[in-house]
């Protein structure tokens, strides 16, 4: 599975290939060497929208990015194919720093999400870096119809 590195403009994009269960750093900084030693360093691929970052070496992987909106940017990566659906990595990382999130015991979860959710849900999954809690909800669902309508229209 390809591992990327999205820039400053592409933040939304990075959230949504998490969503997906894709390695995606998000870099907020503007330096185009950093990025590029960056992704160097961990093998990413670079997402951008700016049309001035161009690769120094022969190694480097850039994808620009065309659409503004990041549903779009999505299926444009999709239709361009640099990204697959696997319905088992969806929500499998963190959103907000991209960890594999890990299934923890329910009692693990008492007293840190609200009360009408730990008695609804069954299953809840803990992020090992920031320690963010999830649960399964309505939005595994809701994403995979949303991708899939948004994959088979023109």
């Amino acid at each position: 599975m390809m591992k990327f590195i999205a820039d400053r403009m592409l933040g939304k994009l990075a959230k949504g290939l998490r969503m997906l269960g894709y390695d995606t750093l998000y870099y907020r900084g503007e330096d185009p060497h950093q990025i590029i030693h960056l992704a160097r360093q961990e093998g990413r691929v670079i997402l951008t929208r700016n049309t001035k970052l161009v690769p120094k070496r022969a190694s480097d992987r850039i994808i620009r990015v065309s659409q503004d909106n990041p549903f779009l940017q999505l299926k444009e990566l999709f239709q361009k194919g640099h990204l697959s659906l696997n319905d088992e990595n969806l929500f499998s990382r963190c959103l907000l720093c991209n960890a594999l999130i890990e299934e923890i015991p329910r009692e693990e979860a008492e007293g840190k999400v609200p009360d009408f959710i730990f008695y609804q849900q069954k299953r809840f999954f803990r992020c090992p870096q920031c320690r963010r809690i999830y649960w399964q909800g309505s939005h595994p669902g809701n994403m995979q119809r949303r991708l899939e309508e948004l994959l088979h229209s023109s």
